[in-house]
């Protein structure tokens, strides 16, 4: 199973319609993760240091990362629990088509 993690910074909900302005970026992982979690094989998942700070320690390549740079390198993706594919931004609809190896619905309008 082709599996892609992202571990976000320490924010009060993942879908990006709270606080003062709208994160477009969030509103689009929200999209992509829901269409990804149709598909059989595959797999996106979201860790918020809020939420799910075990989950950024057990992951020694995300711990090493932000004790070399600190929260400000988050969000983090990682492919399969291992290679660190992204840092400092969340991945383009195009990274995540590519990294998990299938067409994501309106990927080229959303980013």
């Amino acid at each position: 199973m082709d599996k892609l993690t992202i571990y976000e910074p320490a924010m009060c909900c993942s879908t990006g319609v709270c606080g003062p302005s709208v994160d477009v970026d969030l509103i689009r992982i929200t999209s992509v993760s829901q269409q990804i979690r149709k598909l059989d094989g595959k797999q996106l998942v979201r860790y918020n240091l809020t939420s799910n700070p075990n989950s950024f320690v057990r992951n020694q390549n995300v711990t090493k990362v932000m004790q070399e740079k600190g929260v400000d390198c988050l969000p983090v993706t990682v492919l399969n629990n291992e290679t660190i594919v992204k840092i400092n931004e969340y991945p383009t609809n195009k990274e995540i088509s590519e990294w998990l190896e299938l067409r994501l619905e309106e990927a080229e309008v959303l980013r």
